[in-house]
């Protein structure tokens, strides 16, 4: 067996970098990835029906081996969570969410992202607030929910937290993963 895990749920808030981390961590330890936002969006920014994203999320989380970035519904989340072998915290200071976001917007002007559905757009101001009021409503409302969840007995061995650029470095390496696995 691997010494690597071999199921690795990605959170954190927007502009965190977890997309980028999750294409290094999906290529060094040769894993499936799946970006939650290419199954919750569909073309032209809209939201795909819940049922449809919660089905589709399963049938990735059933599988043996899995990189999955995002959050995606709040109810299957947690199943997520005690599936995975390692949980891959990203926790920065506000700030740095709103910079990192940012810089995305900006570079979307050129670039889409890549993990999106054909069709959408985030180049607006309209998305770009939407963006903004994301990130404060996951820090105030879904981050303390999220911390209490990951300091569950069940959890915190497996959680993986990066808190600063040179942990999300050593993680990217394949390094700070949980001992034992």
């Amino acid at each position: 067996m691997s010494q690597y895990p071999q199921k690795i749920a990605v959170i954190g808030n927007a502009g965190a970098g977890k997309t980028v981390l999750s294409r290094q961590l999906a290529v060094l330890l040769k894993l499936p990835l799946t970006h939650v936002d290419s199954i919750q969006f569909l073309p032209g920014m809209k939201i795909r029906p819940h049922k449809e994203s919660i089905a589709m999320l399963m049938a990735v989380q059933e599988s043996s081996h899995w990189i999955i970035d995002g959050y995606g519904p709040l109810d299957i989340l947690e199943k997520r969570l005690q599936q995975a072998d390692c949980i891959v915290m990203i926790d920065y200071p506000l700030w740095r969410h709103y910079w990192w976001a940012t810089k995305r917007q900006i570079v979307n002007l050129w670039s889409p992202r890549k993990e999106l559905p054909q069709g959408c757009s985030e180049v607006s101001w309209e998305q770009t607030q939407k963006l903004y009021k994301t990130i404060k409503k996951v820090h105030q409302q879904m981050r303390p929910e999220l911390l209490r969840i990951l300091n569950r007995d069940h959890l915190k061995q497996k959680v993986v937290w990066i808190r600063n650029l040179s942990q999300l470095k050593s993680v990217s390496r394949g390094e700070l993963f949980p001992v034992g696995l």
